[in-house]
């Protein structure tokens, strides 16, 4: 259920009319998902009725004037919680020790290995599945830390018996159709600055917007990298990977607009709308992974042998 209590935006609050907040009120109370809120007699009960969890992660990485550090672990949380919601499952604590890449030189950026990173999915991950945990997903918003969690499922599937777990990655729903009819009457650009603050109210954190007056506008120039080197840096990016580092705040202070009014209210609840388009998008995995998990139990790993005939 997505909570649309009041948000303050900048200075201004865009409230609820009194009968939304009615309608909000009349409302039936979610279950609790988060795995941390729950005691472990809770738990043991609601795995009985779901072999489900999500496991959220992404840095705390500079994102420019007012989107926040933690932007990619915020959106892939409130993801993984309307997830759960739908599905009966659970959701681990946001794992925030992930890889930060090129952020690495803007005040509060954490930098972390992928190395590392892969090896807390892991570790996770394994004690999950020892649990009894049939379903394991590991969720992120976007790059960089999906290559992490790429990685861990990879190696949990290839070198450690074929644990039930999948990665999943939110930003990849950006593309899709319910995505795009709803950002077609949206004036301003969408980007990671809607989703962090519509993500933030979902989940009870909600914030005032950070430099509202440029949250508004967006940035309406600038490059992903100094002009001086931004084509060396492409072609070598577009040809396979290259570490770099971003040198202004305008190299990675584009992402999108936050604080607009949208159909009369704040364009909070075009974010909201947008998160839950996500889930939708990466809901069909969850039956996926059973069918799939299902399938390998049914025919077991054996050599690849020489068939007599290959059409048939």
């Amino acid at each position: 259920m997505i909570n649309r209590r009041s948000f303050m935006g900048g200075a201004a609050a865009l409230a609820l009319t009194p009968a939304l907040e009615a309608q909000e009120k009349l409302k039936p109370p979610q279950p609790i998902v988060h795995l941390d809120r729950l005691t472990s007699r809770e738990v043991e009960d609601r795995m009985k009725e779901s072999d489900v969890v999500f496991v959220p992660h992404g840095p705390v990485s500079g994102h420019g004037p007012w989107t926040t550090l933690g932007v990619h672990p915020h959106a892939a949380e409130a993801v993984a919680v309307m997830l759960a919601q739908k599905c009966g499952g659970l959701v681990y604590p946001t794992i925030y020790t992930a890889f930060a890449g090129a952020t690495q030189l803007y005040p509060g950026t954490v930098p972390i290995s992928y190395e590392f990173h892969v090896q807390i999915l892991k570790a996770v991950t394994r004690s999950l599945h020892a649990q009894g945990f049939g379903r394991i997903f590991l969720i992120c918003h976007t790059n960089p830390e999906d290559t992490a969690g790429l990685v861990a499922a990879r190696d949990l599937f290839d070198l450690e018996g074929e644990i039930p777990v999948a990665a999943l990655v939110a930003s990849k729903g950006m593309s899709s159709e319910p995505v795009k009819k709803l950002l077609a009457d949206y004036a301003g650009s969408a980007g990671e600055a809607i989703l962090d603050y519509a993500a933030l109210r979902f989940l009870n954190h909600e914030r005032g917007i950070a430099a509202p007056e440029l949250a508004k506008n967006g940035l309406q120039s600038g490059h992903d990298q100094n002009p001086e080197i931004l084509e060396t840096v492409r072609t070598l990016r577009a040809r396979g990977t290259r570490g770099f580092r971003y040198d202004s705040e305008r190299e990675h202070a584009s992402h999108g607009t936050v604080g607009l009014t949208y159909k009369g209210g704040s364009d909070l609840e075009l974010g909201l709308q947008l998160l839950e388009a996500l889930a939708d998008y990466l809901y069909p995995a969850i039956e996926a992974l059973k069918v799939h998990r299902e399938y390998l139990k049914a025919h077991p790993a054996k050599r690849i042998e020489k068939m007599q005939q290959l059409d048939k």
